[in-house]
């Protein structure tokens, strides 16, 4: 589904020294990552981020003279401009958003300077454990064109054909499935005025069928039991245990919200009592979890001093199975429908973040408070089907173990 201009108006500037807000999605658009047609176009998140550079960056002095924040960025499954300003800066904000998307005259040389970016940080992150842990995860679940997986893997050139990048930028402004959001300070009426003339035509036909299609992951018979990845002059070495997740949609995604948050997902979670808490074997622990309608992946990790590797290897493999065997208990499940009810206020603090929350929600096929009721869901589960879940998907044997070590 596309995405494309979203915004929120604000009446008042903020308050002296206080920090902008980002930009929300004005409005959304379709072919984005996770589709076949943008894998087989190539780079579309920079085709679409480049349509603001101008070479004599008018595009960008405007909206510093409006006072507006503009972003363009693709996710998995969605591509948005997002703008944000003053109320009385919105018509001419407006009339930006149409300009930048049919801007044509880009900046050739910013394609180099991103090509040049891409390199030096995929440089940087083969030789961060951190990151090496996290793409290693990805490996072993996801075959190597599958998009769960590039992302995390060193990006292909922008090509620098700038009119096949901007062709690719129309195909995806056009595509069918746009949404156009306001939120803010404006009418109904006002911002469906401003709505109506600010796309261009959409296509008779999607360049690509609106349900992305995935490949199947790995299945758990070809994954390593174990995998050790060696790094040049590291003194600590980064540990996960790692497999398949379910999907958002799964109908073990409430139990598996819980589960995760009991495990991973706070100060004093079970991982952070034994490997912090207890003897010190690490600073930070915690999981690695997608939140997307397709099966994802799934970690726990810590780190420690290299010498000390063994030993919280061996805890940390303690942890899963005393989680698979004991479970949760009722204390820890109050514990976790509490934070889970309790941070959903966060996301509604101004119109922008809920715009993004209807955006998103409505990019991934989902009815809009579909995550909130999951909350809903969760907290309707008694601690017996949880430790249901828990015995199934916690299995040590389903998990691989993967180590980044010194050579």
């Amino acid at each position: 589904m596309p995405h494309l201009p979203r915004w929120r108006a604000r009446r008042h500037p903020p308050p002296p020294g206080s920090r902008p807000r980002a930009p929300r999605p004005g409005a959304w658009i379709g072919a984005r990552r996770w589709s076949s047609w943008a894998a087989r176009a190539g780079r579309i998140d920079e085709a679409f981020a480049l349509s603001l550079l101008d070479p004599g960056g008018a595009l960008r002095a405007r909206a510093d003279r409006a006072g507006a924040e503009v972003a363009l960025t693709t996710d998995a499954r969605m591509s948005v401009l997002a703008l944000g300003c003053r109320r009385e800066a919105l018509d001419s904000v407006v009339a930006l958003a149409r300009d930048v998307l049919a801007n044509r005259d880009i900046d050739r040389s910013e394609i180099g300077r991103r090509n040049f970016e891409s390199d030096l940080e995929w440089s940087a992150a083969e030789k961060n454990p951190q990151s090496m842990m996290s793409t290693h995860v990805r490996r072993i679940l996801f075959q190597p064109q599958d998009p769960r997986r590039t992302p995390h893997e060193k990006q292909e050139h922008v090509s620098g054909d700038a009119k096949r990048l901007m062709a690719l930028r129309d195909t995806l402004v056009r595509s069918t499935g746009r949404v156009i959001g306001l939120a803010g300070d404006l009418t109904r009426a006002e911002a469906e005025t401003m709505a109506r003339a600010l796309l261009p035509p959409a296509l008779d036909a999607l360049p690509v069928p609106a349900t992305p299609a995935l490949p199947t992951p790995l299945p758990a018979d070809r994954r390593p039991k174990d995998l050790t990845v060696k790094l040049a002059r590291l003194t600590q070495t980064y540990l996960a245990l790692a497999r398949d997740a379910p999907a958002l949609t799964d109908r073990d995604d409430p139990a598996f919200l819980v589960a995760d948050h009991v495990l991973g997902g706070h100060f004093y979670s079970r991982l952070y009592v034994a490997l912090r808490h207890g003897q010190g074997d690490t600073y930070a622990t915690g999981t690695i979890r997608e939140g997307e309608p397709a099966t994802g992946a799934y970690a726990a990790w810590t780190y420690s001093r290299s010498a000390n590797a063994a030993a919280t290897e061996a805890k940390l493999g303690g942890v899963l199975r005393t989680f698979r065997d004991g479970g949760i208990t009722d204390e820890e499940l109050v514990d976790a429908i509490g934070y889970l009810k309790g941070r959903r206020a966060f996301n509604v603090q101004d119109p922008g973040q809920v715009l993004d929350s209807i955006l998103w929600e409505r990019s991934r096929g989902l009815a809009a408070g579909y995550r909130d009721a999951l909350v809903e869901r969760a907290a309707a589960l008694s601690v017996a089907e949880i430790n249901e879940f828990v015995r199934r998907f916690y299995d040590p044997s389903r998990f691989t173990m993967i180590r980044v070590e010194t050579r």
